[in-house]
């Protein structure tokens, strides 16, 4: 699955016009200041249901949902299941690499890097803009999407998915009105940004578990890009950017990122923030990895145009020493390699434990993690309490 670098240029012109409708509509016909009442419920409630809005509003909002809830024909059950299950087995290792690879990877994207730093200036704190929500919000649709049951009809998942797919229609009308330069930057949440996040959730997470030791099969890999693909048709994906199999994901994946990649001060500001919060997370001697985990993930070239501090030579050395297993493939790693699962146990226990107090403070709503990743993390907490 290949496209030329004009054919992913014309998709920066194209956004979600079902979306966009919608909140244009709204504007019409209830003023601009309806968006003011919008975007704050959406992203201050897990549900999204017509009675959280004024009666007209609602009822439109509530057509929205019925509109768009169905799956695509082509949607495969026991695909999803499969994927869902591989989230299960590997949840704790996926949050960490949403922060060590995926979004990294996002962030080296100049324009769409640009997209993510002006939404933070949209609840800026104290005149600084909150970067780290967007993490956050991130952590819980994934974990609401690829849950057992996320996809099945009702699921939180698809819920969760209509109302990104808003949220995204609020922030495009909001960047916008305040100038936003189309012929610089393409269309805010276009369609080439949006199809590379989703293959940053997807596929790049798949070559990063392989980066970090584990043997999957090909049919879960393929099922996973599936299950993506499913939650991108609720997202507003165009089905034209919608890889057929894991090989073609990472191929396109790393064609959008080639078509994006520069740097940025969005970019390095917004991975300025992700790295002090992962070093808050983790705490102790354990921060002072972040950096060489992400080089690690993302490669240096990335890591040098996001502004990632490189660790001294031999320092350096040291962690590829006790990283260098992650480069044979063995299964379980983290229960063959003392140091490695030490390390991604705390990682993860503290990130789990953190991430309810960070969303809490931010949103003022409780941060749901389902007792499968709790449990696995207080597992590794058991086994590496001692060290």
């Amino acid at each position: 699955m290949s496209f030329t670098l004009t054919e992913l240029e014309a998709f920066r012109s194209r956004q979600d016009p079902i979306a966009d409708t919608l909140v244009a509509d709204l504007i019409r016909d209830h003023g601009v200041s309806v968006v003011n009442q919008l975007l704050p419920t959406l992203t201050r409630n897990y549900e999204l249901k017509q009675e959280l809005f004024p009666d007209a509003i609602g009822q439109r909002i509530g057509q929205y949902l019925d509109e768009t809830a169905q799956p695509p024909s082509w949607a495969n059950p026991e695909a999803i299941r499969i994927a869902q299950n591989l989230f299960a087995d590997h949840g704790i290792t996926i949050a960490l690499l949403l922060q060590l690879r995926s979004l990294p990877m996002t962030y080296a994207c100049a324009h769409g890097a640009r997209v993510l730093y002006e939404t933070g200036l949209m609840t800026a704190r104290d005149g600084k803009a909150n970067l780290v929500r967007r993490l956050m919000e991130t952590a819980q649709f994934v974990i609401f999407c690829m849950e057992p049951g996320g996809l099945d009809p009702g699921g939180r998942g698809i819920v969760t998915a209509q109302k990104v797919r808003l949220i995204h229609a609020c922030i495009r009308h909001y960047l916008n009105h305040r100038g936003w330069d189309h012929a610089i930057y393409g269309a805010p949440i276009n369609q080439e940004d949006m199809a590379g996040t989703l293959l940053a959730f997807s596929a790049l997470i798949i070559e990063g578990l392989e980066m970090s030791g584990f043997t999957l099969s090909q049919e879960q890999k393929d099922a996973y890009i599936h299950c993506w693909n499913v939650i991108s048709h609720w997202n507003g994906l165009d089905p034209a950017l919608l890889a057929p199999d894991y090989a073609s994901a990472l191929q396109l994946g790393y064609a959008i990122l080639d078509h994006q990649q520069a740097a940025s001060t969005a970019g390095t500001q917004l991975t300025a923030a992700l790295i002090t919060e992962a070093q808050t997370q983790v705490g102790g001697l354990l921060k002072d990895t972040i950096p060489a985990l992400i080089r690690y993930y993302c490669t240096d070239q990335i890591g040098d145009l996001l502004g990632v501090p490189a660790e001294p030579l031999a320092k350096e050395h040291q962690l590829a020493d006790h990283i260098k297993l992650l480069e044979a493939k063995i299964q379980h790693v983290e229960e063959k390699h003392a140091f490695l699962r030490w390390m991604l146990g705390r990682m993860s226990v503290d990130f789990l434990q953190l991430s309810t107090t960070m969303f809490n403070h931010f949103k003022n709503v409780q941060f749901y993690i389902p007792t499968y990743l709790t449990e696995g993390a207080s597992e590794f907490d058991a086994l590496n309490h001692h060290r």
